[in-house]
This record gives structure tokens, C-alpha cells and sequence, in this order.
């Protein structure tokens, strides 16, 4: 073990006491502060090279002690240990260079997990300008709304982190593209991403799935299968709706968190893994948890950084960048002419509500790009359904309009001369019949010989010669 000390910031003294045993029990040497103050002079006289800090401090903010002790020592690496997660505090802790961000209660082999990770030269803190909100797009992302700018600027700032993540979203938002991202930014890049879709097992097998068993453990099964957690060593394990996993695979999971190791089914003795836990799911969680479908435990182990991806229908403009980068990569699969989107289309899209989200605009886009031979796609390869929509509003446009021109037409008007205007023009179209016009007004045609009386207009012709 490296001589430079860990530095221990908590003002609560049973914490500060179990951390310190913790990491003297696994041979790393610390020292201990109960403030800001003193944890600045500390680093001061020590050097440390590693600060383990919580974030709520009796005089200031751990992270203000973390921008002061990197000021001092920018090779110093910074754990945040904090009961009050959320992922804004994430986030301006990344952008501070900390390289982990643990959720209290915080048991023993996770402490030491962390620190060991932070002396690892894989660790590299993070430049806070790649950290901006209007960085660029990342991996298969498309889109530059200001919700989508928040979900690169937190990708990017849990990058030098191996926290846990969970991402959730309606069905066909880009889950599994937004995880393969933070993987890809990671790191932990360079080892595996290993995918289980938690929705497709079956009650009881899931976590033979994730956590494999040993030969004979299961009637069938004379072969050990490792579990996707194993396969995933030094990597990422990506847990796709993870809220449909069972009691036991959910008990199996927790365990891991803890402990870092998996036990397959059958075997006596745990196998250590280090891997990054990455999870999505289209319900919410936490009804999940007050429904008791998922375990209140395991859930906050697992939300460490927070993620949301908005539904299509809420991000505005990028409904088309999505569009016109997906139509070329369409008509490069099936080498044809890259094709425009009209400009009716790109309306029809924006007012479109997308249930189905991206995954409903791509199936769209593909097949449109199959049967369209002009140059543009139009409403024409769109389908029924999206067409009517767009008569439907079209004709409501109209109406907009017919009733703004309306409103023009009576404005400044009193109501005297609206009507005598109304019924002037009823016996005009009428061709000078009084009877024909009383009648498409809905009144009687003497109502209208009173007006025209009172006008000092005449109508055409005597009141006999004039009935049809």
C-alpha cells in the first residue's frame, strides 16, 4: 500500500468511526476530520491521496471542500460518501474530478472497492469543459433539446465514475443507447458490455441468467453456465428492465452491490466481480417499490445516477434531426438515393404524438425509404392513419382561419349594423328573395320586411308577387 494517507471527512462521529476502522482494517492508513476547516489543514500536513468527503459539512459543502483540496493537490482523488443522493449533486461532483459517488449505508468491501479503484491508473479525472450542457451528441444519440443536453452532461460527468446507474423512459426512448453510451465513455470502455433483457426470463431462471450455476445444480442443466455478471468482469453489465426480475435474482442482485461477488446457483463459494451496474426501466421504479414489485433496498442501491429520457413527443425540434439522420442511414442499408423529408411531413411530425416514441419514428422512416421512388418522402408514404391526422388538421386550420377573418370583418361593428349586413347579404344571395333568404336565416320573412321598413330600404317587388 502507497504511505500517503486517506483523508476522512463526516461530521458524524459513528460513520467517521466505521470508515476509519474500515480502511485500517484493509491496511490503508488515514486521517480523520470532522469539518471543512480541518480537513483543509489536514491535507495541508499529510498530503493525502485519496479524500473521502461527505457532502453535508457543519461549515461549508463538500463539494466546496472538494474544489479547495484539489486547488491544494490536483492529483488528489476524491470519493464522495453522502445519504442524500440525487443526481444534481452527482453532477457537480464529476465536474469537480471526484472519481465516485457512494450512497450511505456504505458496508465495508464497497468502501474498499472504491479506494482500490481510485489509486488504479485506469482512473482519470474528467475535464470539467467536456462537461457542458451543450457538448455534443453522444454514440447512437440524436438530438440537441435542451432535456437531451442534460442527459449527455450527465453521461459525461459520471464517465470516471463506476457508480450505478439507472436510466428510465417510456418504451422506445433510446434506454439501450443512452447505457451503451455510458459505457462507451466509461472506464471501464475497453472491457465487456454484456446486455440482459431482465423482461424475457422467466420467473426463476433470471437469476441463473445473470448469476449462472454450477454443472448438476438444475434438473437439465450437466454443464456450469457462467452468469452474464461473470461474463461482464471488468466491464459493464447492462440489466434491461430490470424491475421484472424475480424475489430471488432481486435478493441475488442486492448481494452482489454489497458485496462485489456472485455465488452461482449450486456452488458454495462466492466469485469476486468487478464490474459497472448500468439498468433501465419503462415503469416507475419507485411505484414499483410502493407497489412491493421491487425491493426498496435494492432500488437505492442501484439509483445512484439517476438518469430520465423524455419522450419523443416533449423534445421538440429533435423529432426531425432524428428523421433526416435516420433516412440516410436507411437508404445506405438498402442502397438507394438518399431521400428529403417534405416540409408537410416535418410538420405532420411535429405535431404528431408518437406513442411508440423513436423506435415508431425508425420503423416508419425504414419503411418509407422501401417504398418511396421520388426524390422526397411525402404524406403519400406515410401511413393511413398519419394521414388522415394531417386532413384533420388541415381542416381545423381552415376553420382557425375562417374564424379569424370573422373577427376582422365584425371588429369596430355594433350589433345593429352586423345584422342589417347579414340580411342584406342572405337576400343577395338569395337573388332578391325575401322568403329564401328569411328562410337560410332561420327567421320569418316578415321579420325581415320590418327591418327593411325601418332601413327606409324596399324590397324587390310586392310581398305577394314575391312568395315563390
Amino acid at each position: 500500500m502507497p504511505h500517503t494517507p486517506i483523508l476522512i471527512v463526516d461530521d458524524n462521529e459513528i460513520q467517521l468511526t466505521l470508515f476509519n476502522s474500515a480502511l485500517n482494517d484493509a491496511g490503508f492508513r488515514t486521517v480523520c476530520a470532522r469539518s471543512k476547516a480541518e480537513a483543509v489543514a489536514l491535507a495541508i500536513q499529510h498530503r493525502p491521496s485519496i479524500a473521502l468527503v461527505d457532502l453535508v459539512l457543519p461549515d461549508g459543502t463538500g463539494n466546496d471542500l472538494i474544489a479547495a483540496l484539489h486547488e491544494q493537490n490536483p492529483n488528489i482523488r476524491s470519493i464522495v460518501v453522502t445519504a442524500h443522493a440525487s443526481v444534481d449533486r452527482a453532477i457537480q461532483a464529476m465536474r469537480l474530478g471526484v472519481f465516485d459517488f457512494l450512497i450511505k449505508p456504505v458496508d465495508p468491501q464497497t468502501l474498499f472497492n472504491a479506494v482500490t479503484n481510485a489509486r488504479s491508473d485506469r482512473n482519470h479525472s474528467i475535464d470539467p469543459k467536456h462537461m457542458t450542457q451543450d457538448a455534443p451528441p453522444l454514440g447512437g444519440l440524436i438530438g440537441s433539446s435542451d432535456a437531451m443536453k442534460t442527459v449527455y452532461a450527465t453521461i459525461r460527468a459520471v464517465a470516471g465514475s463506476v457508480a450505478p446507474v439507472f436510466i428510465t423512459g417510456e418504451n422506445g426512448t433510446g434506454k439501450a443507447q443512452c447505457a451503451e453510451a455510458t459505457h462507451a465513455l466509461s472506464t471501464v470502455s475497453d472491457g465487456p458490455f454484456v446486455p440482459v433483457n431482465c423482461s424475457a426470463m422467466a420467473d426463476g431462471y433470471s437469476g441463473v441468467e445473470i448469476f449462472g450455476h454450477s454443472a448438476g445444480a438444475l434438473p437439465g442443466y450437466d454443464v456450469e453456465k457462467v452468469g452474464a455478471a461473470e461474463q461482464a468482469q471488468g466491464g459493464t453489465l447492462f440489466l434491461d428492465e430490470v424491475c421484472e426480475l424475480d424475489a430471488s435474482a432481486q435478493a441475488q442482485l442486492l448481494q452482489l452491490l454489497q458485496t462485489s461477488s456472485v455465488t452461482p446457483h449450486g456452488a458454495s463459494t462466492p466469485r469476486d466481480v468487478k464490474i459497472r451496474i448500468i439498468c433501465t426501466s419503462s415503469k416507475d421504479p419507485l411505484e414499483q417499490v410502493k407497489s412491493g414489485q421491487f425491493r426498496a433496498d435494492l432500488y437505492y442501491r442501484l439509483n445512484v445516477v439517476p438518469l430520465h429520457l423524455p419522450p419523443l413527443r416533449d423534445r421538440g425540434m429533435d423529432v426531425i434531426e432524428i428523421a433526416e439522420a435516420m433516412v440516410i442511414r436507411y437508404a445506405t442499408k438498402e442502397k438507394r438515393p438518399a431521400r428529403l423529408l417534405s416540409q408537410e411531413v416535418k410538420a405532420l411530425f411535429l405535431s404528431y404524438s408518437w406513442p411508440g416514441n423513436i423506435r415508431e419514428l425508425m420503423n416508419l422512416l425504414w419503411h418509407s425509404v422501401v417504398v418511396s421512388n421520388d426524390q422526397s418522402i411525402d404524406l403519400r408514404h406515410m401511413p393511413h392513419q398519419m394521414q388522415n391526422m394531417h386532413l384533420m388538421q388541415e381542416g381545423t386550420e381552415e376553420k382557425r382561419h375562417t374564424q379569424v377573418d370573422l373577427l376582422e370583418y365584425i371588429q369596430g361593428k355594433t350589433l345593429a349594423e352586423i345584422e342589417r349586413e347579414i340580411i342584406e347579404i342572405a337576400i343577395a344571395r338569395a337573388g332578391g328573395s325575401i322568403p329564401l333568404a328569411s328562410k337560410s336565416l332561420g327567421v320569418s320573412p316578415s321579420t325581415i320586411y320590418r327591418k327593411l321598413e325601418t332601413w327606409g330600404r324596399p324590397a324587390r317587388g310586392s310581398r305577394k308577387s314575391d312568395i315563390p
